[in-house]
């Protein structure tokens, strides 16, 4: 099963050598070719400018899978992670994931003087999906956690989708829950006594673990060929609990989180 990859970018090239005997021409059946099919994307969306902002801004991001060419092209979500099958069976996979994570800064929003910047990061984890109907039916877990060490702290997404197929188009969408531990939860949405007296606008504020936000999130693609495909695709978060209650969320964001946006892949073979 072929999955979405970001970096680095993977090459494949099958090669084989004419046999020849001694005095005459060996007739050779030709083994068939073992192809590989490699797609590049590229997706644009306005999303919040960090978790929890009320204020919106673009973003753009490279996408890469690779397939075996005997393989059917599997079905991924525009908000899954970057990830690669290691182990698979007819309804389920496990294999690692990778995922950026943006930051937040004073220059995404000015009301956040004082308070300390979360540099963005990458993450990397596991994730594990199982079909409970076949084609039809996906839920899917993510666990990462950022390389910049333990305040990027672990985070998770659960999603269920259900996939209907019209012809060239591919209709899809359903439930999402986000879960964070205590350091992600402290770097995102608490406010240290130092910070709250430096902005004064917002009070000190020390977040608990747990579920962040709850949500829905829909796709359709068009396949104009076996090259080309165009996914549009938007996500509705609510953030919850203590992601909620954060005086920066109360004071200068919003719990009501959207992303919209739209993806362009390209596919073609490579090998011989």
């Amino acid at each position: 099963m072929g999955h979405r990859h970001l970096l680095p970018l993977l090459a494949c090239w099958m090669m084989s050598a004419p046999a020849w005997a001694a005095d005459t021409p060996a007739v050779t059946s030709p083994q068939p070719a073992a192809e590989w099919i490699v797609t590049l994307g590229v997706s644009a969306a306005v999303a919040p400018r960090y978790d929890g902002a009320s204020l919106y801004g673009p973003y753009a991001l490279p996408s890469f899978s690779i397939r075996r060419s005997d393989e059917a092209a599997g079905f991924s979500a525009p908000d899954d992670g970057f990830d690669y099958t290691l182990l698979s069976g007819e309804r389920w996979a496990i294999g690692p994931v990778l995922n950026l994570r943006g930051g937040r800064y004073l220059a995404s929003d000015r009301r956040l003087y004082g308070l300390r910047d979360v540099p963005w990061t990458v993450e990397a984890g596991v994730f594990a999906e199982v079909w409970p109907i076949q084609n039809r039916l996906r839920t899917r877990l993510e666990i990462r956690h950022g390389f910049r060490g333990r305040a990027d702290g672990f985070v998770g997404d659960l999603s269920v989708d259900w996939v209907e197929k019209f012809g060239r188009f591919t209709l899809s969408g359903g439930p999402r829950m986000s879960f964070a531990d205590a350091d992600y939860m402290d770097a995102n949405f608490g406010v240290l006594p130092t910070e709250a007296a430096a902005n004064m606008r917002v009070r000190a504020f020390d977040p608990g673990p747990g579920v962040k936000s709850l949500g829905l999130a829909a796709a359709l693609s068009y396949a104009w060929s076996d090259t080309w495909t165009t996914t549009a695709y938007a996500r509705y978060d609510r953030l919850v609990r203590d992601a909620a209650a954060s005086p920066i969320v109360r004071r200068f964001g919003s719990r009501d989180q959207f992303t919209i946006g739209t993806e362009l892949t390209f596919s073609f073979a490579v090998g011989r």
